[in-house]
């Protein structure tokens, strides 16, 4: 298998991330002004990035990750954040999202992060024994609060 390249996206990759966050539920595309909105938006909270992962010059899945602070431990004090993980339809079941989140655990690991998070919806089935087969445990209780 052929390893993937992963390059930190740029606003010049926003049709790309458009694309690929609409193939994963099979969702239409944002506007431009939406997607430009919430790009800005990120760009303003430190030590946040938008991840592509490239196979041969295409670019086939996305992840984003925060790194953050805490002051919850004594001895670690910072954790990471994994979001928006995707791989392009044609490109599941072939081992490059697991190869793209074990690049996700060691840049997490090489910043001083002591452990990685993420909230996956319950009706993901297939990707809870995905994220289970590489080591993750469930730990505590997600909860949302509706605001609209």
């Amino acid at each position: 298998m052929a390893e993937i390249e992963l390059r930190i996206a740029t606003k010049e990759h926003l049709p790309i991330l458009n694309r690929l966050y609409a193939d994963m539920d099979n969702k239409p595309l944002m506007c431009d002004e939406q997607i430009i909105g919430i790009w800005n938006e990120i760009q303003e909270i430190p030590n946040y990035f938008v991840y592509l992962a490239y196979l041969n010059n295409k670019a086939i899945g996305t992840f984003s990750l925060l790194l953050m602070p805490t002051m919850m431990h004594r001895d670690f004090h910072k954790s990471a954040i994994l979001d928006s993980v995707t791989i392009a339809t044609d490109y599941r079941g072939q081992g490059f999202g697991k190869e793209m989140i074990e690049r996700a655990l060691k840049i997490s690991a090489n910043a001083g992060c002591y452990k990685v998070t993420f909230s996956s919806n319950l009706k993901r089935k297939s990707a809870h024994k995905f994220y289970e087969s590489l080591g993750f445990k469930k730990h505590g209780w997600s909860f949302s609060y509706q605001l609209w």
